[in-house]
């Protein structure tokens, strides 16, 4: 629902007293709100999702990762439900929510934005966080935690409730069918990239309906910032949308511009 802060609304409770606004004392904004109505389409003007993101950016996206809601709960609220009794910024309280997190990546690549889906997912890479800081992350670095605590925790930056393997699947999703753009449709193969900044060049292959598509990603500074063109079996196509093949091996080269 849309709120009176220039984002949306997380609900309402059964008094009818609206969360997520910015007359609520805690959980002024949430995370999931904002990033399913983005990735929705419901936004109704470009004006608002832009204020929309300004707001996400400002409360929500910290140095480890993208919070579920701000400001936490410091007390109890049977209203609201189990989240207001984790300790603040701790889990669903204001913590970053693997899951949750995850859609803000989907978000930025749906936009386009390759540079903010990178630059938060250096934040929420469980690799790449255990090189960086292996004593503050704490957990196993070769698997997707369910949490990360937020700032108001004693320990900002730890992860916990690690194996949390409905976390790993969408951040494999994510890193496949958003960064790639490999993406599996009704009408067929839809290849829409996001690539990282610094990625020149990357390669997959992807198994679709019967056919093997041998796909090569290419950097290309000639194209305008966060377009794309597809080669499908040596033949440019007008879209990015690879048809159904049963049986073929194909071959697909896709030029991809500046990152925006």
């Amino acid at each position: 629902m849309r709120g009176t802060a220039p984002g949306y609304w997380r609900a309402t409770t059964d008094d009818g007293t609206v969360l997520g606004s910015k007359k609520s004392k805690e959980g002024k904004i949430f995370l999931n709100a904002q990033t399913w109505a983005v990735l929705n389409d419901v936004v109704p003007t470009e004006a608002r999702r832009k204020a929309l993101l300004q707001s996400v950016e400002k409360h929500l996206y910290g140095p480890h990762g993208p919070l579920l809601l701000t400001p936490a709960y410091t007390n109890p609220d049977e209203r609201v439900g189990y989240l207001t009794r984790y300790s603040p910024t701790t889990r669903e309280n204001g913590g970053i929510y693997m899951h949750a997190a995850i859609w803000a990546l989907q978000m930025e690549c749906f936009l386009g934005r390759a540079k903010k889906a990178w630059a938060l997912y250096e934040k929420l890479s469980p690799v790449l966080r255990s090189a960086e800081d292996p004593d503050l992350y704490r957990a196993e670095p070769f698997v997707t935690p369910g949490n990360v605590d937020g700032p108001g925790s004693p320990t900002p930056g730890r992860a916990g409730w690690t194996w949390y393997t409905g976390s790993a699947a969408w951040l494999y999703r994510i890193s496949t069918e958003w960064f790639l753009g490999i993406r599996p449709t009704w009408d067929g193969l839809l290849i829409r990239p996001c690539l990282p900044p610094h990625w020149k060049e990357a390669n997959a292959t992807r198994h679709f309906r019967g056919g093997t598509y041998r796909i090569q990603f290419v950097r290309d500074g000639k194209l305008r910032a966060g377009t794309h063109r597809v080669t499908f079996n040596n033949r440019e196509l007008s879209g990015d949308l690879l048809p159904p093949s049963p049986g073929m091996q194909n071959v697909v080269k896709v030029r991809v511009g500046p990152a925006r």
